[in-house]
């Protein structure tokens, strides 16, 4: 799956807790509000995609600060975000508990598990389909129609208070491609970057 390669600007976590932000376009002041905001250039001088890391120790409420107030300054650049982070997930009230569903989309096809029946219905009302080891996509659906299904589950999920996970296949930031998979035309798919004035609630 390339599913890095869609969007301008792509936020995600690695199974070692970082945040990133990937930017598959120039965006001239993306470096400065970026690094403003506590991200550091991971391996500056790299051929291919610039990116910025978040470090693990920042997971929760400082992730999702951080991000979210760069965020505000990059929506003024561009639209065509997507956030596929769980490094950034807070909420202020309460720890979060244990996700209700967790997506997998580093193989070839795009996996979930679910532990409750609710998070198991709206993953079916996102074309889900059940398999012999929790669901899946249609193994012929387009990667972008893919993406977005994962993004608006995801949100449906945090709408009615159930977490949700999603594991890119990355087990630190030297994993993240540097080049894309391959040249496509960039489909948007519904921002989904935390707000800096309203914390996303994921439980």
């Amino acid at each position: 799956m390339a599913f890095l390669d869609h969007n301008d600007i792509v936020i995600g976590s690695t199974d070692d807790g970082h945040t990133f932000v990937l930017l598959n376009r120039a965006l001239p002041a993306a470096q400065r509000i970026l690094t403003d905001h506590g991200f550091t250039a991971h391996q500056p001088n790299r051929p291919g995609r610039p990116l910025f890391l978040l470090p693990p120790a920042y997971a929760g409420e400082q992730a999702h600060t951080r991000t979210g107030q760069a965020m505000h300054f990059l929506f003024r650049h561009t639209m065509d975000v997507t956030d596929l982070s769980w490094t950034t997930r807070w909420n202020p009230d309460e720890p979060l508990p244990e996700p209700d569903v967790h997506f997998h989309v580093s193989g070839e096809r795009v996996t979930a598990t679910a532990r409750t029946d609710a998070a198991r219905l709206i993953l079916a009302n996102h074309g889900f389909t059940p398999t012999q080891t929790g669901y899946a996509l249609p193994a012929g659906m387009e990667e972008s129609r893919q993406l977005g299904a994962v993004v608006q589950a995801e949100i449906a999920l945090s709408m009615e208070n159930l977490g949700a996970r999603i594991g890119l296949g990355f087990r630190t930031p030297d994993d993240i491609p540097a080049a894309p998979a391959h040249t496509s035309s960039h489909t948007a798919t519904p921002p989904a970057a935390p707000a800096p004035d309203r914390p996303r609630r994921t439980r």
